[in-house]
């Protein structure tokens, strides 16, 4: 579950909160790697066109565990569960600021995006092909470093093996997303992420460069479809990677995110938690893969190994064919804001 984060988590890399003014604008400062600058909701672009209800269940979601200076504003949020998209818009005009981050003296940062994977296998192994997907080890502690991807995959590891996936290259794809749904002979595994082996991330695209495979493009449908035809260079390659997830079967609606909420397709956001506490509004300003606006109102209810920084998102798209083209190929310039009480 998301833990309850003040205000002053926002603030970790400084010793105080610096407020500055110059006539209707705040600066509210902990250095140069994160600023936040108060503006107008007139600023947002794309503000007056959002419909504000799709964002509604996964804003009531990330309420039941509020941050505590969002305390007032959950309190009376359920209150406009059915109303219109201009209601709720007047609801967060009353009761909330806009912020613009601001980190390095720079407005932009880099948005990707990322979806649920979907792959195939049992429950049980049927072919000594397949590949384990691990629970978590025995005596799981947080934090504490386990064997490398590489060992765990030619030596095994003592934690329970959950099901069997038929495809390495699904797999590691499960691995990069974090969370997903295994389809096997009698039924639906949806899988989530339970823990990590505390080793460093290596992205995929820049194994693929220093390895001098050359590609017309390092996007994920790209980089899936390269490593499926070479079976035998990928596996090698893909165990340059040395960081590994386990999982844990989950229940009903899925994925959940690290705030322990649902997350909502176009509407959750994956952040660096260093910088935004989780279950934040955020007002989105980006692109997606075919250069449309993504203008909307989004909530930070997750995190990811390669997102870091004071202004780097991760858009989630969904489950499916569709989601897995899209998060694959995004990778945007884009801005966003926090919307925080005004009290």
């Amino acid at each position: 579950m998301a833990k309850k984060i003040s205000f002053a988590s926002i603030l970790l890399f400084s010793a105080s909160l610096i407020i500055t003014g110059c006539t209707s604008t705040h600066s509210l400062s902990q250095g140069r790697s994160f600023k936040l600058r108060q503006v107008s909701f007139s600023d947002l672009n794309g503000w007056e066109q959002d419909n504000f209800k799709e964002a509604m269940p996964g804003m009531i979601a990330s309420c039941k565990n509020p941050i505590k200076m969002f305390s007032r504003f959950c309190k009376n949020l359920p209150a406009y569960r059915y109303a219109s998209s201009d209601e709720i818009k007047a609801y967060f005009e009353k009761t909330l600021k806009p912020y613009q981050v601001i980190s390095y003296g720079q407005k932009t940062g880099t948005i990707t995006g990322y979806y649920e994977a979907e792959l195939t296998g049992s429950r049980e192994r049927i072919s000594s092909s397949q590949i384990p997907i691990y629970g978590l080890p025995k005596g799981y502690k947080n934090g504490k470093k386990y064997p490398e991807r590489e060992e765990i995959e030619e030596e095994g590891i003592d934690a329970p093996i959950l099901a069997w996936a038929d495809d390495p290259v699904e797999l590691f794809i499960l691995h990069i997303q974090g969370s997903g749904r295994l389809i096997t002979p009698e039924g639906e595994i949806k899988l989530g992420y339970a823990g990590n082996n505390a080793r460093s991330f290596k992205k995929l695209s820049q194994i693929l460069k220093d390895s001098d495979v050359d590609l017309p493009s390092y996007s994920m449908p790209s980089m899936k479809k390269w490593l499926q035809e070479n079976p035998e260079e990928a596996r090698k390659l893909m165990a340059k990677n040395p960081r590994y997830i386990f999982f844990k079967e989950t229940k009903g609606d899925s994925p959940y995110g690290a705030a322990g909420v649902v997350l909502t397709p176009g509407r959750s956001v994956a952040v660096d938690k260093n910088f935004i506490p989780l279950n934040t509004p955020m007002w989105l300003n980006t692109k997606d893969p075919h250069g449309y606006n993504i203008q909307k109102l989004v909530i930070a209810q997750d995190i990811g190994s390669a997102i870091k920084g004071g202004i780097r998102a991760d858009y989630f798209w969904g489950h499916g064919e569709v989601a897995f083209e899209k998060a694959g190929r995004m990778k945007s310039i884009g801005s966003y804001y926090l919307l925080l009480p005004k009290d």
